[in-house]
């Protein structure tokens, strides 16, 4: 494929600090579950759209001595990662700088390729799907999960949180991605013609005080110091003093004793076809 879709990608979230810092929140124990019952020690895996290496790194604490890598488009995220990593010690661990569209690994390079909220921004996410699966050797897992913001259900209902979800989402549309990614999960993987699939759900759920803070405080900031504000903006999609409002309403919502948010996410795991046992 030609490199267009590379050049025209646009990442809803950006890499704020408000961003990063959420995302460096989780973990393999919770966003890799549903993979973590197939990975053995000695495996060589490949963590595409890795971004600040969190996840990345508890799945090299597990496959030890087996080699992960860690994939991003982010230099900066990726800097970080690798001194996280190095002050860790997990010497089987690296990070590259690299596009899911692009790999620069030969064919049947790895037992296993995972993405973690990756597809949801892709423009090609068929050509993405098979780029990873090139890589995996036969017999192979490739390993993706992805939110679907369309099952949304959050408390108290606040009309500039509403306002927010709609505007939030015809952004993402217009940047090429699809929110509603999870639920179109298992047609993408059968499209690719995987030998075998397992598709599950789970649900992130905010009800402590602190998940509630963290979680509102962020799209706060997000929304006033991000492309996911600023392009809203760019595209006519909301104003300034929009957003400004949608922030105050994450942040009164963040706090109130009755605070709840909940969405889906859909994982997929995909085994290539073997050939060598193929008739």
């Amino acid at each position: 494929m030609t490199d267009e879709p590379l050049r025209h990608e646009k990442y809803t979230h950006g890499h704020a600090p408000a961003v990063l810092r959420q995302h460096a929140l989780r973990t393999a124990e919770e966003a890799a579950a549903f993979l973590l019952p197939e990975l053995r020690p000695g495996m060589r895996l490949l963590d595409v759209g890795c971004g600040p290496g969190s996840i990345t790194r508890g799945l090299a604490e597990r496959l030890a001595p087996g080699q992960v890598i860690g994939l991003d488009l982010s230099r900066e995220t990726l800097d970080a990662a690798r001194r996280e990593a190095t002050a860790r010690g997990l010497e089987n661990l690296r990070y590259e700088e690299a596009s899911v569209y692009d790999l620069p690994f030969p064919d049947a390079s790895f037992d296993v390729a995972y993405a973690h909220q990756v597809f949801q921004h892709l423009r090609e996410r068929g050509a993405a799907l098979r780029e990873m699966l090139r890589v995996v050797r036969p017999g192979g897992l490739v390993a993706v999960r992805d939110v679907d913001w369309g099952t949304v259900a959050y408390w108290p209902r606040d009309p500039w949180i509403d306002r927010f979800v709609e505007v939030h989402q015809r952004t993402w549309y217009q940047n090429g991605g699809e929110p509603q990614m999870g639920r179109q999960i298992r047609a993408l993987f059968n499209a690719a013609g995987v030998s075998d699939l397992q598709i599950t759900a789970t649900v992130w759920c905010y009800a402590t005080r602190t998940e509630t803070a963290e979680w509102g405080q962020s799209y706060a900031e997000r929304l006033l110091t991000s492309p996911m504000g600023e392009r809203a903006v760019e595209y006519g999609y909301a104003s300034r003093a929009e957003l400004e409002a949608m922030a105050a309403a994450f942040r009164a919502w963040a706090s109130h004793p009755d605070a709840l948010w909940a969405f889906i996410h859909v994982a997929a795991l995909g085994w290539k076809a073997n050939k060598a046992s193929s008739p």
